[in-house]
């Protein structure tokens, strides 16, 4: 790889409105350690003689708000922890915008493995994109990249559609879906209406949902359909409430899940707390943007909090003072996994991804973004997840702690077993996790 890949790398991610400066300041920093490391390479079990880091992530489009500028300050951050080099080699980062575009992504993924020689990618947000790369990066066997996915709702890619070197590390639809279904339903939320998107994801989660809510006693009422980006959310959300439900779950995302939110508050069992909000899809950054005093009592699921503990808290204030945001759960996640990462080519010596990922499961996962984590054969990282409330305005005594922890779930009472999701490369192995 060299230095006009990288420059061309960084020129892709770059902002509009002047926004650039900082990628420029990381570009000048990444290369200082690369020259820094370039030492003693011969013999290297590394190929190359460098690790190669490269960040897939939507800058402008969708999904940039929860992942975008964050993730590559994320990955920033687990490069300079590591000292910008690893196992005497130094660590050159790269990344490219995919724009939510499944075939830009594809083709950016493509070009990484031929001629970028990268070991790692990471991000990799939305799920119609996460499957692509899985795809791409099968082709490449044992040549290809570990590939971190932290922004994926579909749970396919650790199931029927798992490959040897695809990790899923932080979002899960099945996890979320099983925290906020069963956790409700058992303290007294029985009865369910869904607003859902009329789309793949759609229809797959509130099914999910929706068999989940059974299995513990409750009962879907009704469910109402709307398009994609509808303009006015507020008929529908009338039409869920006068159904006597206990709770309206809003099976969307982005700004669809936004609208829908601040359009409820106009409700006066939501708006009084009679009729429980429920959002299966979200990060921090959307309680932000949505306005909590208009989301108070909306109840979430996350696998990271910023406030979680004093651990959580440092690591996000170092994150606060580059971004000005606190991190959503997809961005934290990417860190962990990076750090994660240099850890096991740490230990192996190795930028082999079978090797990495047989060590990854072997080592504990143990950093300031998850707790109680393990990676399993089919590769899930498996985590304790969290049951969330959006605060009332009295109660948020200091900026983003917009949430309440109402109940930590261990990973093994979130995720689904390991023999239920029919990946091919666990065939065989007992029931349960």
């Amino acid at each position: 790889m060299n230095n006009k890949y990288f420059d061309a790398a960084f020129h892709a991610g770059r902002l509009p409105g002047g926004v650039a400066a900082p990628w420029r300041r990381l570009r000048r920093w990444a290369g200082g350690a690369l020259l820094a490391g370039l030492a003693g390479l011969a013999g290297a079990a590394v190929s190359d003689g460098e690790i190669r880091v490269g960040l897939l992530v939507d800058m402008k489009s969708t999904y940039a708000h929860i992942a975008g500028p964050g993730s590559v300050t994320a990955a920033q951050m687990a490069i300079e922890d590591a000292g910008g080099h690893v196992a005497g080699r130094p660590i050159r980062f790269v990344f490219a915008d995919h724009g939510n575009d499944v075939e830009v992504a594809t083709r950016t993924a493509r070009e990484w493995l031929t001629r970028g020689g990268v070991d790692v990618i990471a991000d990799v947000v939305g799920s119609p994109v996460a499957h692509a790369v899985q795809e791409v990066n099968r082709e490449f066997g044992e040549r290809g990249a570990v590939v971190f996915y932290n922004g994926v709702m579909s749970s396919d890619i650790t199931g029927s559609r798992c490959a040897p070197l695809g990790i899923h590390w932080m979002y899960d639809g099945h996890a979320f879906n099983t925290v906020l279904g069963r956790e409700l339903t058992a303290t007294g939320a029985r009865r369910w209406y869904f607003v859902t998107v009329d789309n793949a994801f759609g229809h797959n989660v509130e099914a999910s949902l929706s068999a989940i809510v059974r299995e513990h006693g409750g009962t879907v009422i009704g469910a109402v359909r709307h398009a994609r980006g509808e303009g006015e959310m507020f008929p529908k959300l009338r039409q869920a409430m006068q159904s006597g439900a206990e709770v309206i779950a809003l099976v969307n995302a982005g700004q669809d899940m936004i609208q829908a939110v601040r359009r409820s508050f106009d409700l006066l069992r939501v708006s009084k707390g009679e009729t429980m909000l429920v959002a299966v899809a979200t990060a921090l950054n959307d309680v932000h943007e949505m306005k909590p005093q208009l989301a108070q009592g909306l109840r979430l699921a996350h696998s990271f909090y910023w406030n979680m503990d004093a651990e959580s808290r440092a690591w996000s204030q170092r994150f606060f003072a580059r971004t000005g945001t606190m991190p959503s759960d997809l961005q934290a996640g990417v860190y962990s996994a990076l750090t994660h990462y240099f850890k096991a080519v740490q230990a192996t010596g190795s930028d082999h991804g079978p090797t990495l990922v047989r060590k990854m499961r072997e080592l504990p996962i143990r950093d300031p973004i998850v707790r109680n984590a393990r990676l399993r054969e089919d590769g899930r990282m498996v985590h304790d997840v969290f049951l969330l409330r959006v605060k009332a305005p009295a109660e948020v005594k200091a900026p983003w702690d917009y949430l309440e922890i109402l109940r930590r779930v261990p990973g093994d009472r979130a995720f689904r077993p390991l023999a239920d999701g029919g990946c091919p490369l666990v065939v065989g192995k007992p029931s349960g996790q």
